[in-house]
């Protein structure tokens, strides 16, 4: 994994991080010398119990690029009550090493320790022995187990207030020497209370491995962010063909209009341009993400028509590695929502189609392209539809191998398969012949066929690439 410290240059500056740390005030001195010579900005937020949380992250602005907890607990309480919450967050708890590290310090101070005398929530709330855990014989729990369960505020705060209550009834009543405590919150109560307790604070090493795996969670989420997003709305088409002409060019320049209107201030990263398909609009995931709420609403779909858009249409989100795939699969997607009859669907990255948009998208891994295409192939349906998809998206509704393998991202010895396969069942034919260089033999150029007869005895045969 890339330290942090080790971090490229970008544009002749390094770029530099804001990172929220929650914490509590008994740890916050230790927690500035561990970040101290860490190349990142930082502010510490502390709170007393974890009921403090919640007014806490609503301080975390959006000037924040990521959030770092001490401890578990509080991550666990943004993930449940902040489900909107989608920057990356990592926690450090007490790890292993530092409790080794505190234990072997007490001995040096004292040989003779009984670890018999001293209670440490840190293992024992889960069962397990500190003499055990000491002599090797039982491993340390992992404290997460506890932290990811589903239980809320009110049982957290039950935990810290049992913990605190056991500590100091046990050295009240004689039955330690002393304490320790992963709770840093209740670390000042103990003492107020007289009890000889310890914290175990985490190495520094631990912390910093922590920081750079949240560093390098929020570098690659950036650039997730930044990888190209298209939007295409089609209209319906209907009437004569001089009436749908006239009809459509006014409806859509009323869209372009409204969709400039829609996209507000984001449109100096973006483009929109009318194109023989429909209404092309060309920006990154980022802000696709931001016009549907995360991909679970058609924010798009809403606005046009509170503006009373009258014309029908149907809307495709596609996000791609290049711009090739994400225009790809929008024009997949805004296919299967005009096939469908429904106004978006989402076809992102991975090629997993999201429909049909509304409150909360469906996740479809599997989408049944045969009532679609209603092909026979020996290819996939997907792959079926998406070479389909391509041929529809060039101006002359052909193509080659070459072009077919670049917008899909394959080889082109896969592409030239692909399209002979279709050629033998007769879905594709070859056009003409071309040649790009000098050299080299000419290329085959491909166009859509008609569906062709399947023998009775094909029907139904269908086998996955």
């Amino acid at each position: 994994m890339l330290r942090l410290r080790d971090r490229a240059v970008l544009g002749g500056m390094k770029l530099k991080r804001k990172i929220a740390v929650i914490a509590t005030e008994y740890i916050k001195e230790f927690l500035q010398s561990m970040l101290a010579d860490l190349d990142f900005d930082y502010s510490i937020f502390t709170y007393r119990t974890f009921a403090d949380i919640q007014q806490i992250h609503e301080k975390i602005t959006d000037e924040y690029d990521g959030i770092l907890t001490s401890g578990s607990f509080p991550a666990h309480m943004i993930h449940l009550y902040y489900k909107e919450e989608n920057r990356p967050i990592c926690f450090f708890n007490t790890d292993e090493a530092a409790l080794y590290r505190l234990f072997l310090q007490l001995l040096n101070e004292n040989r003779n320790l009984d670890f018999t005398r001293v209670y440490a929530d840190i293992v024992e709330i889960f069962g397990v022995g500190l003499k055990d855990f000491v002599e090797g014989r039982s491993p340390m729990p992992d404290i997460r187990e506890l932290s990811e369960d589903e239980f809320d505020m009110e049982r957290m705060l039950q935990i810290e207030q049992e913990e605190y209550k056991k500590h100091v009834s046990l050295w009240e009543e004689g039955k330690i020497d002393l304490s320790v405590t992963r709770f840093s919150s209740i670390m000042p109560a103990l003492v107020e209370a007289g009890v000889k307790v310890y914290f175990p604070f985490p190495g520094k090493r631990y912390v910093g491995e922590v920081c750079d795996k949240l560093l390098n969670e929020i570098e690659r989420r950036k650039l997730e962010e930044q990888i190209p997003g298209v939007i295409i709305v089609k209209l319906s088409e209907h009437g004569s063909a001089d009436e749908m002409f006239q009809g459509l060019d006014y409806d859509y320049m009323r869209l372009e209009n409204l969709v400039i209107e829609f996209i507000g201030a984001s449109m100096i990263d973006c483009s929109v341009h009318r194109r023989h398909y429909g209404l092309e609009i060309v920006s990154t995931k980022k802000h696709v993400a931001g016009w549907t709420g995360d991909f679970r609403e058609d924010r798009l779909n809403a606005f046009l028509r509170e503006k009373k858009l009258s014309a029908r249409f149907s809307i495709g989100y596609g996000l791609g590695n290049s711009l090739s795939q994400a225009r790809l699969n929008a024009l997949d997607a805004c296919h299967e929502a005009e096939l469908k009859q429904s106004p978006a669907y989402l076809i992102n990255e991975r090629e997993q189609i999201i429909g049909p948009m509304g409150e909360a998208g469906q996740l479809l891994i599997n989408v049944d392209n045969s009532q679609v295409l209603d092909v026979q192939s020996r290819l996939s349906p997907l792959t079926v539809k998406k070479i389909f998809t391509a041929i529809s998206a060039s101006d002359k509704q052909e193509i080659t191998a070459r072009t077919l393998a670049l917008r899909l991202g394959i080889t082109k010895r896969s592409a030239n398969r692909f399209l002979a396969v279709l050629e033998q069942e007769g879905y594709l034919r070859i056009a003409y012949k071309t040649r790009t260089t000098t050299k080299g033999r000419p290329e085959s150029v491909y166009i859509r066929t008609g569906r062709p007869e399947v023998p009775e005895e094909e029907q139904g045969q269908q086998s996955e690439h």
